[in-house]
Formats: C-alpha cells, structure tokens, sequence
C-alpha cells in the first residue's frame, strides 16, 4: 500500500506541477510540497531541478517515479485480483498488434470464455510502440506482438512461429518464378505505418539486401491491415504480411503469393509483459490458458 508521499509524488511527476496536482489530489499547494520534501529527506537526493525555467525530474526523481509507479500498479492489480476471487471471475486485461489482433486472437479468445464463461476480457489493438509504452505506463497486463522489441527489457513467452511472405492480387505483373527483392521495385509498395509489426519485419528484411522502401516505385501507407490487404486484392501494389492473415485468400485463389528468394521468413508472435511485478504467475497462468 502506498503511503500519501508516494502518491503526492506520483501525481506530481505524472502532471509536472504542484497546483494541478494538489488539485487532482484535492489537498493544498503547501501540502504537496511538504510530501515532496518529506520524501526527499526519506531518500536523501532531491527529486526536481530547474534547467533555466524548465522544471524536470532529477535522475534519482526518475528512477524513484518509476518504481512507485510500479508498486502502484501492483497494488492496483492486487486489490482488483481480490475483489474478482470474491466474484470468482478471471480479468485479462491485454492488448495486440494490429494484425495478430484483427486476424489470430479471436479463436484464442473465444477458447478462453468457453473455459471460463464469467471472464472479463479486454484488447487493447495498436503497434508493438504504443503496446509497450500501455505495459510501461501499467494500462495494459500484457502484449501479444509481432513486431520486435528489446527482449531484455521485458518478460516474454513464445506463442507461435509465423510465414511472413510477400503478396500480390493474381492477375499482377509481377513475376511467377522465384525472384529477388531487386527484381520488384517497379512495384509500389502497400505498407502499415512506421511502427508497426509488419513494417518493421519487411524493413528488417530489406537491410539484410542494403535496400529500403525508397527504392520501389512509391509506398502507400494504410493504418490498417484489411485496407492493405484489400488494396493489393485491387491490383494497386504489392505487400508483405503474415501469411495466416489471408490465408482464405490465397486459398480462393483471390490473391497471389510472391516467390521472393530470401522468403517466406518466419516471424515469432510473442506474449509480453513486465519484470518484477506481483502479477508475473498470474500473467503466465492466463497466457498458457489462452495459448494452449
């Protein structure tokens, strides 16, 4: 449990000022500043310093925000694990990636409330950056990505092994014999947005052959991967994504699959979460569960 210094603190590093975080608090200006002297005497460093009219957190102030924010998020966890052992329902609070959202976890989901019928399930979907920064900032307890991420910065369980192949409609001129990447930048490229998965899975690729997306003959960018996917269907470019994702499409014969050497490559789609927080064996315990 968090004493009224800690949460003094957290409010005003999360506001950066001492009048809206007293406001926020709803106790006086004078208040937050004895809690904030207070907690720096308890420490023995100060926690704020003034950069010409800049106000900033000093690097011990940051280091201390991040773990109070930490043991706040636990005892979050904490008293609503408590309250759903009283109501005797699991919470799984988590987020995706666009693609691996949109296109793979409604079966595992769907696997999961068929087990557990009183569960409350929430996905967040956006990019592997936005994703993280929800698990840093506690908004999320975990991520299935597809995109990379720095390993060992984060918990991470491996959840499958994904064809990551390029893809065009049937009709296109691109050739049907094996090819090189060089062999296709008279096409234009239909992509996600920087920071997406996919994207960087594709860019990852094109710096192992000292290429980038400039070199094709012009990129469409699309925040969302069932435009990307509709648009190569449409005979407007060509794209590389996770083979599972139209997979009934290329069954149908409604898309083409592009013999690139070098290609298909396969991907690890990924459950993540943070270190070191009170909820490691129950995050692990729903993951299994809802991966088996």
């Amino acid at each position: 449990m968090l004493d009224m210094k800690a949460i003094t603190y957290i409010a005003v590093c999360e506001e950066m000022n001492f009048t809206r975080a007293a406001e926020r608090l709803n106790i006086t200006q004078p208040a937050v500043t004895q809690q904030i002297h207070a907690l720096e005497e308890y420490y023995g460093v100060p926690l704020f310093e003034f950069t010409g009219k800049k106000f900033r957190l000093t690097q011990y102030g940051a280091l201390i925000y991040e773990e109070l924010k930490g043991m706040r998020n636990s005892d979050t966890f904490l008293k609503e694990r408590i309250s759903d052992l009283k109501n005797r329902r699991a919470v799984v609070n988590m987020g995706a990636t666009l693609t691996v959202g949109e296109f793979m976890m409604t079966d595992h989901i769907a696997s999961y409330l068929r087990r557990h019928a009183d569960a409350d399930v929430s996905m967040k979907v956006a990019n592997t950056q936005d994703l993280l920064e929800m698990l840093d900032n506690g908004e999320i307890d975990l991520a299935v990505l597809e995109g990379n991420f720095r390993k060992s910065d984060y918990r991470h369980m491996l959840i499958s092994e994904e064809e990551f192949a390029g893809i065009c409609a049937p009709d296109s001129e691109v050739p049907r014999r094996e090819c090189g990447l060089g062999d296709l930048t008279g096409s234009r490229l239909i992509l996600r947005e920087k920071g997406s998965g996919t994207r960087d899975i594709f860019e990852e690729q094109l710096e192992k052959y000292d290429m980038s997306v400039s070199d094709f003959n012009g990129v469409t960018t699309i925040g969302n991967m069932r435009a990307v996917i509709e648009l190569v269907r449409s005979g407007c470019g060509i794209t590389f994504l996770y083979v599972d994702a139209v997979k009934e499409l290329l069954k149908n014969k409604e898309l083409r699959r592009i013999k690139v050497k070098g290609f298909p490559v396969r991907h690890e789609i990924s459950a993540v979460w943070k270190k070191d927080i009170l909820q490691d064996k129950y995050i692990r315990d729903v993951i299994c569960d809802m991966f088996k």
